[in-house]
């Protein structure tokens, strides 16, 4: 492979919160593969989300959980998690503040508790069965943790959270809280670490804040049309009507090849 290419799934190849692609996607990747272009999934999903897509898109390579989970040539590279401690920091944040908590890995996730914004926020990404279980870490491995509240409330709370975690909003009522120095971006150099010596250019697509780390590690960006303005001013290719989760597709094999 001459090329890498990292591709984000809600906004980017799935339009809202589906997982579902279109054919031409499939087309894409099988087609970017035989001209010599690796294409890898980069999401803030996790495998149990996801693996029903990998399968259809054939790919084995995939950064999961924004880069807490990293599985490249049949490795895993990184399978990045929370202690207790920091676990119970992060909840004693969200009682102070009367915020839902989740708590996820490779194979599932639960709640603190169901409260409106988290019934708004499963609306919007899709979800319909949401488990409560507020001693869910207690018994299993936590990769990544969710708070579910609005960007405003998020800024009050950005310094203390900051303290014992890394934070990054996904979507309008929900934040990622991730372990430090984690990331899309730390993901990728790690990547690229096990290939060190190789020569590969590599490009990222994305929409949301959490492409951003991303976007500042690969040679070339590009935001959906609908990205962030923060997003979209770290892209290293501009970006117009074109670029959006239907007509990127076509474009893609044209760009990267």
């Amino acid at each position: 492979m001459k090329k890498l290419a990292f591709f984000d799934l809600d906004g980017t190849l799935c339009n809202g919160g589906s997982l579902q692609v279109e054919q031409e996607v499939i087309a894409a990747f099988s087609k970017l593969r035989e001209n010599e272009v690796l294409p890898i999934i980069a999401t803030g999903r996790s495998y149990y989300e996801v693996k029903e897509l990998l399968a259809l898109l054939q790919t084995e390579h995939f950064i999961l959980s924004n880069g807490c989970y990293v599985r490249f040539a049949g490795k895993t590279i990184q399978n990045a998690k929370f202690s207790k401690p920091e676990i119970e920091a992060v909840l004693t944040i969200a009682e102070n503040n009367r915020l839902t908590a989740g708590f996820f890995n490779q194979q599932g996730f639960a709640i603190t508790n169901l409260s409106e914004v988290v019934k708004e926020h499963a609306a919007y990404m899709g979800i319909s069965d949401v488990p409560v279980s507020a001693n869910f870490y207690q018994t299993n491995p936590v990769n990544f943790m969710n708070l579910y509240l609005a960007a405003e409330q998020e800024e009050k709370l950005r310094d203390e959270l900051n303290a014992v975690a890394d934070i990054v909003r996904f979507a309008p009522l929900a934040i990622d809280v991730l372990p430090k120095n984690v990331s899309k971006g730390t993901a990728i150099q790690k990547l690229l670490d096990s290939v060190a010596g190789t020569q590969l250019e590599t490009y990222a697509f994305g929409d949301q804040n959490n492409d951003l780390s991303m976007f500042q590690l690969v040679d070339h960006g590009i935001a959906m049309a609908q990205g962030t303005d923060e997003l979209k001013a770290s892209a290293s290719c501009g970006t117009n009507g074109e670029w959006g989760p239907r007509r990127a597709k076509a474009l893609w094999v044209d760009f990267l090849v």
